[in-house]
């Protein structure tokens, strides 16, 4: 009988393993069971979820943009300054106009432009997506740093919007996310455009021979993953207090890149669910509240924790492959 049981597990178990979508979503749900158990009267309130929800929003958004270059084989190192220069336009060009649409739109727009800036430096001067990306990551940064003469800029109070909540927990911010990631999760499904993708991930020179514009399916990822990291720099001036400041977003790259492989997504590219990014942000954050909560409020505390974690998943996620890129 208990031999039936054990393998019965096993197949539990195995199915789980075999459904890209469930391997993230299982760890959140055992998440949330330790929170409820540790900390019941600070975890299972509306104030942590709504706080749970703010910060996950900008994380989901660059998190996303970074899947997309993985899945295609590549990696990007700026999504963190792209977040944080984004940002800070935004708030310097509504400083100088009081015209919050214009200066969201900016932030959109600088996105576009940086990712475009990193597609053409991978597809024409054939710069390797780790060089290239390293060199904006201290580029844009410095940029930030110059145009805003490493002040704080505050009174940023039109992106109270992103907080505005629906019954007191969801964030207006979480429903513009999320509306986004139902949009990548259609691209990456059911378009040309995502087949190119997953392919070029798996073979890339197999996708070129077949007669695809590689380099333009991979331009326009690069583009895309860009528009996704303004969107993370317009969303994180609501979701951190109102304000900005040079160092905003600093790090989160790592964050990014570490949601990809907590979600699943294979980082020798061609294989992850749509969704995994935005689950491995959901997991990270998830992580980072409950120690949070615990008393473990020490930045290099949570940032072992998090590496071991990091270094599990990624473990069991190239588990059986041959050569790892």
């Amino acid at each position: 009988m208990r031999r039936g049981s054990a393998e019965y597990l096993m197949k539990i178990f195995s199915e789980i393993y075999s459904r890209e979508i469930l391997r993230p979503i299982l760890p959140i749900f055992l998440l949330i069971i330790i929170g409820s158990i540790m900390v019941p009267e600070k975890f299972l309130t509306l104030t942590n979820v709504k706080i749970l929800l703010m910060q996950l929003t900008p994380l989901a958004a660059i998190a996303t943009g970074e899947m997309l270059v993985i899945l295609t084989g590549g990696v990007d190192l700026t999504p963190g300054s792209a977040q944080g220069f984004t940002a800070m336009l935004a708030a310097l060009l509504y400083i100088s106009t009081k015209n919050f649409s214009l200066a969201v739109l900016a932030a959109l727009a600088m996105g576009l432009v940086i990712g475009a800036i990193n597609g053409v430096l991978v597809t024409k001067l054939k710069i390797f997506s780790f060089v290239a990306t390293l060199a904006g990551l201290a580029i844009w940064r410095a940029v930030d740093l110059f145009i805003s003469g490493g002040k704080l800029i505050y009174g940023l109070t039109p992106w109270e919007i992103f907080t505005y909540s629906v019954a007191d927990v969801i964030p207006l911010g979480f429903i513009v996310i999320v509306i986004v990631e139902i949009a990548v999760y259609a691209m990456l499904q059911y378009s040309i455009l995502g087949r190119y993708i997953y392919a070029m991930g798996s073979n890339e020179e197999a996708l070129r021979l077949s007669g695809v514009r590689a380099d333009l399916v991979k331009f326009m990822v690069f583009t895309i993953a860009g528009l996704m990291y303004g969107l993370g720099g317009v969303l994180i001036i609501g979701m951190s207090g109102l304000a900005v400041d040079p160092w905003t977003a600093r790090g989160n790259e790592l964050s990014a890149i570490a949601s990809c492989v907590l979600g699943g997504i294979l980082l020798t590219g061609g294989e992850g669910h749509p969704l995994g990014a935005f689950f491995g942000a959901a997991l990270l954050t998830l992580i980072s509240n409950i120690l949070i909560l615990l008393g473990y409020t020490e930045y290099y505390i949570q940032q072992i924790i998090t590496g071991v974690i990091l270094i599990g998943a990624a473990t069991a996620l190239s588990r059986g492959l041959r050569y790892v890129k």
